[in-house]
């Protein structure tokens, strides 16, 4: 169905006009999580929340990728990141060595509560509520169905505008979430078929990094590059699934 989003962001209320202020991994889990149901539409979005997660790190100057070995190196810094990045955060510096961005990918998922936490950040600025369900009468599971949808609705009409309706740049943080939701698919999930084909050039470029502001400070681009290298580790991680 097509949807004019340009008219949805101008509804949306006049003090959330300028950019939502929430992380990459939290996108990412929006765009994932069915409204209703609460369960994710996509059996293989942890690599996605990962990848998120380290290009998110990336980002903020908490990581840096060594460009020949392809390995995620810690560093020193004062950020706040929140519980669910300083989780991540924590365990990627307490390797005994730097690893590459593919293990990870791998091991930042089978942290305890990964989802759980990342989700009650959401549920606090009141995008999310949690429930409990139960699966065939036996066991309980935790969903995240939609509290409110002005988060995701101006984070989609964002992304929308910057997609389908403008040429100009795109600041790092909407041309990152872009590029890991177009690495493991999730932008057919949330917007039209048709206008995802039409516009299909345009999306790489922005998932390519190649849409970004002339202005942006070299340390900027070269975060943005690695974040990318971890959208695509991401998309890598989904078809080794799929394969095996």
């Amino acid at each position: 169905m097509w949807v004019d989003w340009s008219v949805i962001r101008a509804e949306i209320h006049p003090q959330l006009e300028k950019r939502m202020d929430i992380t990459l991994p939290q996108a990412i889990l929006l765009l994932s999580l069915n409204d209703e149901t609460g369960k994710t539409e996509k059996a293989y979005y942890q690599p996605a929340l990962t990848g998120a997660a380290l290009a998110e790190l990336f980002l903020r100057g908490c990581l840096e990728l060594e460009t020949q070995t392809g390995r995620a190196i810690p560093l020193r810094h004062s950020e706040n990141l929140g519980a669910f990045l300083s989780m991540c955060d924590s365990e990627i510096g307490r390797a005994a060595t730097p690893q590459p961005l593919s293990h990870w990918l791998a091991e930042l998922a089978n942290q305890k509560d990964f989802i759980a936490t990342l989700a009650d950040e959401l549920c606090h600025l009141g995008a999310l509520s949690q429930e409990r369900t139960r699966v065939f009468g036996l066991f309980s599971r935790t969903v995240w169905p939609e509290a409110s949808p002005v988060l995701e609705t101006h984070l989609k009409a964002e992304m929308a505008q910057a997609m389908f309706s403008e040429r100009a740049s795109v600041d790092e943080t909407l041309c990152l979430t872009i590029a890991l939701a177009h690495a493991v698919d999730l932008l057919s999930y949330n917007f039209d078929a048709a206008e995802l084909e039409q516009n299909a050039d345009r999306i790489a470029s922005i998932a390519a990094g190649q849409c970004l502001s002339s202005s942006a400070t070299e340390a900027v681009m070269t975060s943005v590059h690695a974040a990318i290298e971890a959208a695509n580790a991401a998309s890598d991680s989904v078809t080794a699934q799929i394969l095996n």
